[in-house]
């Protein structure tokens, strides 16, 4: 990357990189959505979902501390290491459309191209998305307790039975403002 500064010409290498380090260790909060037009998925389709982040999760180095998969989307919660978030999600979404494509027979797109990302900073966002995360299938009417929804962590935390998919263990900081990693400046 060319950069002018100053009026004198800097290359700059490994931008990639630098954006690597900066995400290592850090908590997100995503959703993917279905693609416009897209078919719910069915409860099998969902199990896909499931499947494919299980592999997904195999390949690439992340904690998964939460996750739900809706009728039209899903939402994760995860902390990375050493590969990029764009990646996990592309796999993801790659396999799981793969594996639903070839069950419906369908060709085309299954997950709309992009998907939200919001970086949890301090222990309270952490709290307030693993909550929200499990309720959802509540909120959408779909179960009246969260842990009954099978395509949800949230069983597992309630010790309510087995879940498809089981996530990593998190020990979050009692204070909510506590910060998800170090700060360079305290």
């Amino acid at each position: 990357m060319l950069v002018i500064f100053a009026g004198v010409r800097h290359t700059i290498r490994g931008m990639s990189r630098l954006r690597r380090i900066e995400r290592n260790g850090r908590h997100f909060f995503v959703t993917a959505h279905v693609a416009r037009g897209v078919s719910p998925f069915t409860a099998e389709e969902r199990n896909f979902c499931l499947t494919s982040l299980s592999k997904t999760r195999a390949k690439h180095r992340f904690h998964l501390f939460a996750y739900v998969v809706m009728p039209d989307h899903a939402h994760l919660l995860v902390q990375i290491f050493d590969s990029d978030l764009p990646a996990i999600v592309r796999d993801w979404k790659r396999e799981s459309a793969f594996a639903i494509g070839r069950a419906r027979k369908t060709t085309g797109a299954l997950w709309q191209a992009r998907y939200f990302d919001f970086i949890l900073r301090r222990a309270r966002d952490f709290a307030e998305k693993f909550e929200y995360i499990h309720q959802n299938p509540v909120a959408a009417g779909l179960v009246e307790r969260p842990e009954d929804w099978r395509w949800s962590s949230c069983a597992f935390y309630a010790r309510a039975g087995s879940v498809m998919l089981e996530p990593d263990v998190f020990d979050r900081p009692v204070d909510g403002d506590a910060p998800l990693w170090p700060a360079p400046w305290r």
